[in-house]
């Protein structure tokens, strides 16, 4: 019954922890590290030291702190290596950690076991010292056309539709419109199906080339590629509807 219940924790154990990738020597993780602009941690353990087992297999297997050392450089020494420790700050006694950056500078120095919360502290000093560098995303654009021609060759081009937007200046509704559904990331990637074009109701060039553009705005006109209506929408929507609408619209044509 004990040895069936020693392999469930150990089953536990492996389910909830974070692997750590680590580097397969020092020369590959601080060259890792300059490429991608990221921290080094530096685990230097003892062969028969039982604190280096401990902090490896209690603390660094820990999920919580899986997760904070994923934007780091992870590589792992031992201290009976001579050639790869020589280069290496003092090294007061193992487990040792280095937080170091990708020119060897050390940030933190971590020395003996530590709990996960403890751990944890050190890691939060590290991030006040040198503040990681957040993943951005990437935001969506759309690119409107403002000349009807060059939205038709395009279409042609590309063999889409032509997306029509017709508005105005002095229209809140149209306003409200850009800052609501036409800023949604979802809204975006359907509307990235079409060929974009933007009128303005006040011009009159504009409006006679495309006659069946006028009527209440902001307003929405799917348009073949010479021309035909092929859908219409008129009036101010809010993000779920619009986004609905256009779903329909790409299953529909």
């Amino acid at each position: 019954m004990k040895k069936v219940l020693v392999l469930f924790l150990l089953f536990l154990t492996t389910l909830f922890s974070a692997d750590i990738v680590w580097q397969k020597d020092l020369k590959t993780a601080f060259e890792v590290a300059k490429k991608e602009k990221k921290v080094v941690m530096l685990l230097v353990e003892g062969e028969h030291c039982r604190w280096c087992k401990k902090m490896k297999h209690r603390t660094l297997n820990d999920e919580k702190v899986g997760k904070r050392l994923e934007p780091y450089i992870a590589v792992k020494v031992m201290q009976e290596d001579e050639d790869a420790v020589k280069d290496l700050p003092m090294i007061n006694g193992v487990p040792t950690i280095f937080f170091m950056t990708a020119e060897k500078e050390v940030i933190e120095t971590v020395v003996g076991y530590f709990n996960v919360e403890d751990f944890l502290s050190y890691i939060d000093d590290v991030e006040k010292k040198v503040p990681l560098k957040k993943k951005v995303k990437k935001l969506l654009t759309l690119k409107w056309n403002e000349e009807i021609d060059d939205a038709f060759i395009q279409a042609r081009a590309e063999h889409k539709k032509v997306m029509v937007m017709v508005e105005d200046e002095h229209c809140r509704w149209c306003v409200k419109m850009k800052k609501g559904a036409l800023s949604d990331p979802g809204v975006k990637k359907e509307l990235q199906k079409y060929v974009l074009l933007k009128i303005d109701r006040a011009d009159e060039d504009d409006m006679k080339v495309l006659p069946d553009m006028r009527g209440p705005i902001p307003s929405f006109h799917l348009l073949s590629t010479d021309k035909k209506s092929l859908d219409k929408l008129a009036g101010y929507y809010d993000t779920g509807y619009f986004f609905e609408y256009l779903s329909k619209l790409a299953e529909e044509y």
